[in-house]
């Protein structure tokens, strides 16, 4: 999220900063915090510190309550006229009780619970008392709080706005995204389809979208923001719902790549954007059959692309694209492959790259994304591309392809087909339960499928994010369990290798097992020389060094065994033994400097 539309990130924040400084010399000068808060200042103490009597108590560093308190209150300055700050640690009579919540900790829980990255700083007053300023710019899109309620600042307290009072706000102050603008459209002009295909997407949403669809056309419009308080579409709900003089997505069913059209892709022109995607939604559905799945007793159909991700990649393609080009958005479905081609003109923006498209946050066309997320069919920003991936991966398919053309243009690709046994029963068994949902941990889970341990350097690239957050990971991952087995263990040397749980879990089925293996995954379990190859030069590109317990943690050989492997990869020339013998004895790569040098010497002496 970009810290102002269009907007000076470093002169907002001296701004911010600047009317933190004047209400905390207002406070020391006796002023109460009431008399001293402003539109866009606000003081707060931290949930939880009153017992009896009104007593202040120590806080937490990690407390949850503070966490959800405070995100509460960020989305409301972030939805409000030039941001604003809070500054925490100050009761309502302007008595300084401190902060005791960890600064970058609580940073992380904002962004998480709300996608507003807050800048969050610590102030140490003259008498030693900690606060924690927070400071919050103007989003460039309306922001729910964790209730999923709308709110902005109307003097020094938050009060309810709709979407479309937001946006009319946003029109009179910013017109940089085209499809912000008001047009000569009303509600008239709208086909009825378009507003009945608007109804059944939200009849198929969860939670409270859902009774939108029983409002009139008019008030349900508005409450979408599509339709401005003056009874005018904007641009992008003119986009979404008038007809389109033209097909807008595209779609083509191949049996084979490069082989004969199953389905030719359909005029579409006439109907409006939404219609449109009803249609090819509807037609995706006919093409991918599903396969059985076994479920205990039960035998569940399972399509072969998991539909979340389906969904999620139609819409990014639209929300996301480039709408000057008048090109459509190109879906390819290849039926023997299972195989989900989605392209969209225009490349990636707002400093996004294929290799942060799960990290970054940034909508090209913010109006048409929080028009579409008030209509239930994409997530807050961002979270729909991660459980696009955990999705995915989660039943053993490979991570999505998301990559930029030339043209430009946008290349998604998800290739499904039958989910691997040996992965699902992993992964819908992890406890907590809640980390099923992590794609953090789902991530982490397949890397160790994949590849038989994982650190934080291999695990960062996966993630796309630094290192250090890889390592937040792992630490999540050490507490999850199956059956009451750890999923992974530390082995000592900054890697984490497959723990009892998920061996359990994943190798029970021998022909799972053998499916897994021509996947490329699980071909660290009892491997075959390819296997064991494999896996010794991958722990070598992370690693200086490795030894007989570092394959048998892996492979569960024995010690011997795993010893007699790395002799043979030895007098294979593939790796080198190290200086020392018996239980301290490791071997490292043919190509490692360090250890070139010690061998020279001895091996010609040798000979």
């Amino acid at each position: 999220m970009a810290i102002q539309p269009g907007g000076e990130a470093w002169d907002d924040r001296r701004r911010l900063a600047a009317a933190v400084d004047h209400a905390l010399q207002l406070l020391a000068q006796g002023a109460t915090a009431e008399a001293a808060e402003t539109e866009g200042v606000d003081f707060k103490e931290e949930r939880g510190r009153r017992g009896a009597g009104g007593r202040i108590h120590p806080g937490e560093p990690r407390n949850q309550a503070v966490a959800e308190q405070l995100a509460d209150e960020v989305a409301c300055l972030a939805n409000s006229v030039n941001g604003g700050a809070l500054i925490v640690g100050v009761a309502d009579d302007g008595t300084l009780i401190g902060a005791d919540t960890d600064r970058d900790w609580l940073r992380q829980r904002i962004s998480e619970r709300i996608d507003v990255a807050a800048a969050v700083d610590e102030r140490l007053l003259p008498d030693g008392t900690r606060l924690l300023v927070v400071l919050v710019a103007e989003a460039r899109e309306p922001v729910a709080d964790t209730r999923d309620r709308l709110r902005w600042r109307v003097g020094t307290s938050c009060a309810p706005v709709d979407r479309s009072e937001w946006w009319a706000q946003r029109l009179r102050r910013q017109g940089h995204d085209p499809l912000l603008a008001t047009t000569s459209r009303t509600s008239a002009n709208l086909p009825p389809g378009a507003v009945a295909a608007v109804q059944r997407l939200l009849r198929s949403t969860p939670g409270e979208q859902r009774q939108l669809a029983d409002l009139p056309p008019r008030d349900l419009l508005t409450r979408l923001g599509a339709l401005l308080p003056d009874g005018h579409l904007t641009a992008a709900g003119a986009l979404l719902l008038c007809p389109a003089p033209r097909t807008v997505i595209e779609l083509v069913a191949l049996d084979v790549p490069g082989g004969n059209v199953v389905l030719p892709p359909p005029d579409l022109s006439g109907l409006s954007l939404v219609e449109q995607l009803v249609e090819v939604e509807t037609r995706l559905d006919a093409l991918d059959t599903g396969v059985p799945q076994h479920a205990g007793l039960r035998i569940a159909p399972v399509r072969r692309v998991p539909w979340p991700a389906v969904r999620e990649v139609l819409l990014n393609a639209v929300v996301h694209r480039d709408w000057l080009p008048a090109d459509p958005v190109h879906v390819t479905w290849v039926q023997e492959d299972a195989t989900l081609d989605v392209v969209s003109p225009g490349g990636f923006a707002g400093g996004v790259t294929e290799n942060s498209v799960l990290s970054a946050r940034y909508s090209r066309n913010p109006a048409l994304a929080d028009l579409t997320r008030a209509m239930g069919l994409v997530e807050r920003q961002g979270v729909g591309v991660d459980r696009m991936f955990r999705d995915m991966v989660a039943l053993g398919h490979r991570a999505p392809g998301i990559r930029e053309e030339p043209g430009p243009q946008v290349r998604a690709r998800l290739v499904g087909g039958l989910p691997l046994a040996a992965v699902v029963a992993v992964t819908t068994s992890l406890a907590p339960t809640v980390r099923q949902q992590d794609v953090r941990v789902v991530l982490a889970v397949h890397a160790l499928l994949r590849d038989g341990f994982v650190t934080a350097a291999t695990l960062a690239p996966l993630l796309q994010v630094p290192e250090d957050e890889a390592v937040d990971a792992l630490d999540v991952l050490s507490t999850c369990t199956v059956a009451g087995q750890p999923v992974a263990r530390s082995s000592g040397a900054s890697s984490w290798v497959p723990g009892a749980g998920l061996v359990a879990a994943g190798t029970v089925d021998p022909q799972a097992v053998a499916t897994a293996k021509r996947r490329g995954l699980l071909t660290w379990w009892r491997p075959d020389a390819v296997g064991a190859r494999r896996l010794v030069d991958a722990w070598l590109q992370v690693h200086e060094r490795i030894t007989s317990g570092d394959v048998a943690g892996i492979t569960t050989f024995s010690g011997q065994a795993s010893l007699s492997l790395l002799q043979r990869l030895e007098a294979d020339d593939l790796v080198v033994r190290g200086t020392s013998r018996g239980r301290t004895a490791h071997f490292t790569s043919q190509n490692s400097p360090a250890e070139a040098g010690l061998h020279a010497a001895p091996r010609e002496s040798q000979k």
